[in-house]
């Protein structure tokens, strides 16, 4: 995580409870950063469940330097209408192309109402768990650093916006996790376009993409024993 040497060690994070965030929050906990998590609420379907899960992940992990949950709200429905992913009908399978997943304007809304939390709130660093390989336009580097300076100008700020796992695919932040797993319960991370109430459906592509990542994890943690 190179591009955040020489920071302060405050750092918001975009932490929506799945696999990926939840690492990066362990990930930066580990490496001393005094950590804000910030939840953008927006109507989703499954965003009950997921803030409820995220709320047990970061309850379970209770330290100094974790902070309370920040949580905004960015209703879509006016926008987005009958969306499946505000009524839940539709949903992309496991089966279906990762693009068909693709939620209109997501991190340019995420990233401005962060960006703002933390430019006003004195914490001089904004992360996001991005992964190698993601396809959409707003998850590219030059869309992140344009957004650092749009913020920047609008707020007379010097922040910075990083998405410091672009280079990692899922196998590699499951070797984070590995590394991590006996003291983050990795276990409560969720990521479900259709939950069940609190459950996840277990058949959509998020939940594909969940089993994957702990998996992963519990092999690389079984490797690395066989190594010591």
């Amino acid at each position: 995580m190179g591009a955040l040497r020489g920071m302060k060690k405050k750092v918001c994070v975009l932490a929506s409870g799945g696999f990926d965030s939840c690492v990066l929050v362990a990930d930066l906990l580990e490496r001393g950063y005094e950590v804000h998590p910030f939840y953008v609420r927006s109507g989703f379907y499954w965003e009950k469940a997921e803030l409820h899960w995220l709320r047990r992940f970061l309850k379970a992990r209770k330290c100094p330097k974790l902070k309370p949950l920040t949580i905004a709200e960015a209703p879509m429905r006016w926008i987005m209408g009958r969306h499946w992913s505000l009524t839940g009908k539709g949903v992309p399978s496991s089966r279906a192309a990762w693009d068909s997943v693709y939620l209109p304007g997501r991190n340019l809304l995420l990233l401005s109402q962060a960006g703002v939390y933390a430019a006003t709130h004195g914490i001089p660093l904004l992360v996001l768990g991005v992964l190698r390989g993601n396809p959409f336009a707003d998850s590219k580097p030059r869309f992140i650093k344009d957004m650092q300076s749009t913020i920047n100008d609008a707020l007379r700020s010097r922040l910075k916006v990083e998405a410091p796992y672009t280079k990692l695919g899922k196998a590699d932040v499951a070797r984070l996790a590995a590394g991590l797993r006996k003291r983050f319960p990795f276990e409560l991370t969720f990521s479900c376009l259709r939950p069940r109430g609190i459950n996840l459906c277990g058949g959509c592509s998020k939940c594909a993409e969940r089993k994957a990542g702990l998996r992963y994890a519990v092999i690389s943690a079984v490797d690395t024993a066989k190594d010591l």
